[in-house]
């Protein structure tokens, strides 16, 4: 081969090496990485007096001159309530990126103003703003199974309690409710035995059309009211898919369609031992099978017939919580609601 033609070959080949790694570069240049940060355009709110009770959404926008990890936080002033966007980008998007009142966790937030901070991994650039919220997010979005607003459980829920406990509660109350205006107060002290007592709620949802793992049931348990609670105090939820008589027969403490030979699955929130309100939700697909269920096992929600929450805790006389005999339960609740696609607070 002559000289020229082999000079000829390594260009295309080298040429054609340059092409190949050039058009397959992936990834931020050099002087993307490296660059300082600018803020081109400034943090923007759409709408910083929202009110959340008629829909209202807070939009977010930034622009920059190039692409960084960045955080929106959002903290209520009175509440102590939050909530946070992340993202990697060089804009944040006003359409996509908004808060419809809702938080990351308990506490919910309140009428208040909040405090809004931007900021960027790795630099010092804080951007700043303030949001008066007017009107709180409605979580009434779902299946409601009893938010007691009435002063009282849902009607046709069956409620026992334990007739020789000490200062047994099982009604609704008004003095500390997470949403609306009351909660259930559900405690007292059973020294000889586990169960304190329950409520059964009729259910009926053939319009569901979500499978277990997109089902949702979210409910808030309120403790430790006097900063103690009792040891290995629990809720146990129970979900029947039975087709027989709700309440046919009360004799065993309760509805009928909860029993080991019927189509019921259970998940145990264990142990309940903070102080204030928690906000749990789980999806349907995470409850095991109570005893041996008289169905196919598959859970589906559509065939849900009932709920049942129950209140158990350690009793004094078992010799395994001594510290039991002068506590008394509290696994109180309130807004207990199915969701789909997800819990309550990422409706």
């Amino acid at each position: 081969m002559s000289q020229l033609k082999t000079l000829t070959l390594l260009a295309i080949l080298v040429f054609g090496f340059y092409e190949c790694t050039k058009n397959n570069f992936e990834g931020p240049s050099l002087s993307e990485l490296y660059s300082e940060l600018e803020i081109i355009d400034s943090l923007q709110i759409s709408n910083t007096n929202p009110d959340f009770s008629t829909g209202d959404l807070v939009k977010f926008y930034c622009k920059l001159n190039r692409n960084v990890d960045w955080k929106i936080n959002i903290r209520g002033l009175s509440s102590n309530s939050f909530k946070e966007f992340n993202g990697f980008s060089s804009t944040i998007d006003s359409n996509s990126i908004n808060w419809n009142g809702s938080c990351q966790e308990l506490p919910f937030f309140e009428i208040e103003n909040c405090a809004v901070a931007l900021t960027f991994l790795n630099e010092p650039d804080t951007l700043r703003d303030t949001i008066s919220v007017q009107g709180l997010k409605n979580y009434d979005d779902g299946i409601v199974v009893a938010d007691f607003e009435n002063g009282a459980p849902p009607a046709n829920a069956v409620v026992y309690k334990e007739p020789n406990g000490a200062n047994m509660t099982f009604f609704a109350e008004n003095d500390n409710p997470l949403l609306g205006n009351h909660y259930f107060k559900m405690g007292g002290r059973v020294n000889w035995d586990w169960l304190l007592g329950s409520i059964d709620i009729p259910l009926n949802l053939p319009f569901v059309s979500s499978s277990a793992e997109n089902f949702f049931i979210n409910i808030g348990v309120l403790s430790g009211i006097n900063g103690e609670f009792a040891t290995n105090q629990f809720i146990n939820i129970f979900i029947s898919e039975s087709n027989y008589p709700f309440n046919d027969n009360l004799s065993n403490n309760g509805a009928d369609v909860f029993d080991d030979s019927m189509e019921v699955y259970k998940y145990q929130i264990k142990p309940v031992d903070w102080i204030g309100w928690e906000l749990t939700s789980v999806s349907y697909d995470q409850f095991e099978i109570k005893g041996v269920a008289g169905g196919n096992n598959i859970k589906e929600p559509s065939k849900i017939k009932a709920i049942r929450i129950q209140c158990q805790a350690c009793p004094f006389n078992s010799g395994n919580c001594p510290d039991n005999g002068t506590i008394e339960v509290r696994t109180d609740i309130d807004h207990v609601v199915f969701t789909e696609n997800g819990g309550i607070l990422e409706q």
